[in-house]
């Protein structure tokens, strides 16, 4: 009996260390660094980064906080992060993305966190979920790695 015990303990903790979760948000305006087109910004485990094509400034500032975005393929599927957008300057978008700090793992899911997302039908017959009208810090969402 103990020998049963002892190897369903293990093989939950086998299943808990394969599978990683972090929780991260899109970054806070402050938080973001640009020069010359190039921005970045540092999550718990993760690096947010987009190069803005274009003309831009020497020192153009990151505005306000758009919206982030994830999709799905179907109600079942697992969430996809596609961007944080923001505004920069009078008229360009900035659509960070984000890649994980391990770079050894190259693939993910996500999953929304809280009541601030939103499901709408996109495009091709994806599901997008949307967080809007709110502080970047507000659209949570964990990283399964």
């Amino acid at each position: 009996m103990k020998k049963i015990v002892t190897l369903i303990i293990a093989a939950s903790l086998t299943g808990f260390f394969l599978t990683s979760q972090t929780t991260e948000n899109c970054p806070v305006l402050n938080k973001i660094a640009g020069a010359s087109g190039v921005f970045r910004a540092d999550g718990i485990n993760v690096e947010w980064r987009v190069v803005l094509q274009g003309i831009i400034a020497e020192k153009a500032a990151v505005q306000s906080f758009e919206m982030a975005l994830a999709i799905q393929e179907s109600q079942s599927a697992p969430s996809k992060f596609q961007h944080c957008t923001y505004l920069v300057g009078d008229d360009k978008t900035l659509d960070m993305k984000f890649v994980l700090k391990n770079e050894n793992e190259k693939e993910f899911t996500i999953q929304t966190v809280g009541n601030l997302w939103k499901k709408a039908d996109g495009p091709f017959g994806l599901i997008d979920d949307s967080c809007e009208k709110t502080a970047p810090e507000n659209c949570i969402f964990t990283v399964d790695h």
